[in-house]
């Protein structure tokens, strides 16, 4: 016992109740999915629950371990360079998205493109994520913000 004692403080590994809760939860869900799979209940259905129960608890307890090894978000404090950076990259990336909703209906109303609600959905979407992204990355890596 002492052992795993000691590995665990040497992996720097946490063990609050929340974590050891969803890693306890991740293996009973794969316990569950095996033992269905082991017994069927005469459905064919029970094969593929049990697999799907199975994977849930890989993730499950795989995100554990991952939030057991990670730093508490109380340790990951944001500079104000950082804070800086998200504002005017989340403010420019909100212009864009605005100019691109603005360019998408005039461009459907003068050459009639028929555009659905969908796919102005889906584009406004990936302006606002990756101008977002690309701003920011664009942003740290300038240095000095005003």
């Amino acid at each position: 016992m002492k052992l795993i004692k000691d590995m665990v403080n040497e992996m720097k590994i946490r063990t609050d109740k929340k974590i050891s809760l969803a890693s306890g939860i991740g293996l009973g869900l794969i316990l569950l999915g095996v033992l269905m799979i082991q017994f069927p209940a005469g459905y064919g259905a029970t094969f593929y629950v049990g697999l799907y129960l199975i994977i849930i608890g890989l993730i499950t307890s795989l995100s554990a371990l991952y939030a057991a090894t990670t730093k508490p978000k109380t340790e990951l404090i944001a500079d104000e360079r950082i804070t800086r950076i998200n504002e005017k990259a989340g403010y420019n990336a909100g212009w864009m998205v605005m100019l691109s909703v603005i360019i998408l209906f005039w461009a459907d109303k003068i050459w009639s493109l028929n555009l659905e609600l969908e796919d102005m959905y889906w584009t406004t979407l990936l302006v606002g994520v990756y101008s977002f992204l690309i701003l920011g990355w664009y942003y740290n890596r300038r240095g000095e913000i005003v």
